[in-house]
């Protein structure tokens, strides 16, 4: 009987002892709770610019144009462009350049293998574009400029040395976004088609590099 009563006492005595130790912890959680540090998150507003609402384009360009066993030269046109969706867009375009000479004409001394008039070269062109990295370009801690890199494929013909010419273009370009309804395009573009100024047809790679702004409307 005396185990008993020692054990019920000693219970007893562990309870009071315990209520104090519950009542500290607990005022101890509120005061960590209390001193915690709410983090200030300020949210940054960028002036971002933005393609007008409208998916029309309009475009002029400049720039050189290598063609296969003449000079590079100078190269102007304009462009006429619809963005059917965020990652598609179509455009027209219609380029002109002079050839110069051949390295035969040059070294040889001999009678010009074309006249004046079949030395200038004209192109139109209708290419299907892809956006394939949209980003954007941080300019300062409150401005950014969207830009993209894209993808152009299409054909065409090409007027030259006195015939019309099928040809394919590929082409691969970026563009900044640096004010709403204006951007800067540059683009490099491999122009392909047959020639036969030598006596024999040839496939033949001409390489385009041009810069161009665009208006959207």
């Amino acid at each position: 009987m005396e185990i008993r009563f020692r054990g019920i006492f000693l219970a007893f005595a562990f309870l009071a002892a315990s209520a104090p130790l519950s009542e500290v912890l607990a005022q101890s959680d509120e005061e960590e709770q209390t001193n915690l540090i709410e983090p200030q998150i300020e949210r940054t507003e960028f002036d971002e610019s933005l393609i007008d609402s409208d998916d029309f384009e309009i475009a002029v360009y400049g720039g050189y144009l290598a063609i296969a066993d003449f000079e590079t030269n100078i190269v102007i046109g304009v462009k006429l462009g619809y963005h059917v969706s965020e990652d598609f867009f179509v455009q027209a375009s219609y380029g002109t350049s002079d050839s110069g000479e051949t390295s035969f004409e040059k070294l040889s001394g001999g009678a010009p293998l074309l006249s004046d008039d079949e030395r200038t070269l004209e192109y139109y062109l209708v290419t299907l574009g892809f956006n394939l990295f949209p980003g954007e370009a941080f300019v300062t801690d409150s401005t950014t400029f969207n830009t993209v890199f894209y993808l152009s494929a299409g054909v065409g013909t090409t007027t030259f040395a006195g015939d019309d010419r099928f040809t394919i273009a590929y082409g691969v370009g970026h563009r900044t976004l640096f004010a709403d309804g204006f951007s800067l395009d540059i683009e490099m573009r491999d122009l392909i088609f047959e020639q036969d100024v030598f006596g024999e047809d040839e496939s033949t790679n001409n390489l385009e590099f041009t810069v161009s702004l665009n208006l959207f409307f």
